[in-house]
Order: structure tokens, then sequence, then C-alpha cells
């Protein structure tokens, strides 16, 4: 199918645009971007230098991406940039920042929802099937696994890991990781029980679901999770989830 350009728009030297792409009234496309197959740029948006989108996004009203890191120590002649894969929704007046790191970008994989007025810091990695609740806001070097939930408002401290299917309620603030599978809410933001929802509508029931929750009770009395048996594929994630070195530490239990 054409393409359709709006004939008030901007579009850089050396862009990529792919096929079926529509972009809308006054949006700019710097040079070398990339836009892929079947993607919709609505009006005033602004695509910077070297952004890479993928097929199939939908790109609504007034979102910035890949505009420099807020970060005071970056050389803004380092070519970064932000990476967005394929079937992604981003909302109205969002923005996402350009890495700061040469070899890694600013990366969002793929059937993420980041709704509006939210904010993806430089260095951050989104992962699959996210959804990131309006007016949610990620510092810099955030990891947030594949399935998690952020509640609105959300107010995430840089270097946070935010674990494979878990949630946090809306207007958290979170300052250390967040386990996987849990919830995390109140003020000062604690685990309170499993994302007992999220994790039923992903599959996981009966035997697995129940050694999950004796995962969250052993973690609660903080003891070992090997003394848990059977080792599901669940739980051995959860066990190699917490071999990797974190910069924060992980919130406490209620």
């Amino acid at each position: 199918m054409k393409n359709y350009i709006d004939k008030t728009a901007i579009i850089g030297d050396g862009v990529e645009i792919g096929i079926n792409v529509t972009i809308g009234a006054y949006s700019v496309i710097h040079p070398n971007a990339k836009i892929g197959n079947n993607t919709n740029i609505s009006s005033h948006c602004v695509i910077y230098p070297d952004t890479e989108i993928g097929d199939n996004n939908k790109i609504y009203d007034q979102v910035i991406i890949g505009s420099d890191p807020q970060d005071l120590q970056f050389d803004i002649n380092k070519k970064t940039f932000v990476q967005i894969l394929n079937n992604n929704i981003i909302r109205e007046h969002t923005s996402i920042h350009r890495s700061t790191n040469e070899d890694k970008p600013t990366k969002i994989f793929n059937n993420t929802l980041v709704m509006a007025n939210c904010h993806i810091g430089h260095d951050c990695i989104l992962g699959n099937n996210v959804i990131m609740t309006n007016s949610s806001l990620l510092g810099g070097h955030c990891m947030i696994e594949d399935y998690a939930v952020l509640g609105g408002n959300s107010l995430i401290h840089q270097h946070v890991r935010i674990g494979k299917l878990s949630m946090t309620a809306g207007g958290a603030r979170v300052s250390k990781d967040v386990i996987p599978f849990m919830l995390l809410g109140r003020n000062p933001a604690k685990h309170y029980c499993l994302n007992k929802l999220g994790i039923k509508r992903y599959g996981i029931k009966d035997d697995d679901y129940e050694v999950l929750s004796k995962a969250f009770k052993i973690l609660r009395k903080g003891e070992n999770l090997a003394k848990i048996e059977p080792i599901t594929e669940d739980l051995q994630y959860l066990i190699s989830w917490f071999s990797v070195k974190s910069e924060r530490g992980h919130h406490s239990f209620i």
C-alpha cells in the first residue's frame, strides 16, 4: 500500500521509510531515522536522528523519540539512539530519550503499551508486553521485564529492575528493584502479595502457581528459595533473577 506523508511533515536526509506508513501533520523525522512497515506516526511528533522504529507501531500525537538524555555528563556529540521493535503503541505526549552508551540503545521490544504522558529515560530497556500506565516515569538505566505493569503515576528511580509479571500500584514510588511475579504498592513501597491475576492470565496455574505462592512466603521470611521443591521453570527464573547483581537492592515485604 502507498505511504501517506502529510504535506506539512518534514522528512530529513537519509530517512528510511517502509511501506504503508503514515506520517501526520507537522511531524518532523530527523536525518537517518528508520520507520518500518505499517507504522503510523500522528501529528506534531518529533523523531530524532538515527532512531529506529520497526513494523506495525502506532505513535500518537506529540510524542518525542530520541532526544538528548537528561544527563549533565553526556557528550551530545556521541552517536546514540532509540530502538523500538514491532507492534508497540505509544500514546500522546510521551518522551523517550536516546542512550548514553554508543553500543546499546534505549530500547523497547515488542507488543508494549506506553500510555499518555509517560517518560522513558536514557538507557532504559522495556521487554515484551509491558504496560506503562498514564504518567509513569522511568529514570535512566531502568530494566522493565516482560509482562510487567506500571500503575498510573508510578515513579521509577534510575537503575531499578522491574521483574517479569510484576505490577506496581498507582502512584508507587519505586526506589529499589521489584521482584518478579509480585505486587508492589503503598508508600513507602513494599511487596505485599503475588500478582495473582497477571500470573493466571499468563497461564501459570495449579502446581506451578503453588510453587510461586511458596516462593512468596519463603522470600517474605527471608529464607532461601532453593529449599522449595519441585524447581519449576518459573522458580528457576526467580532464583536466577536474584543471582544478578542489583544496583539498588529490592523492596522489602509487608
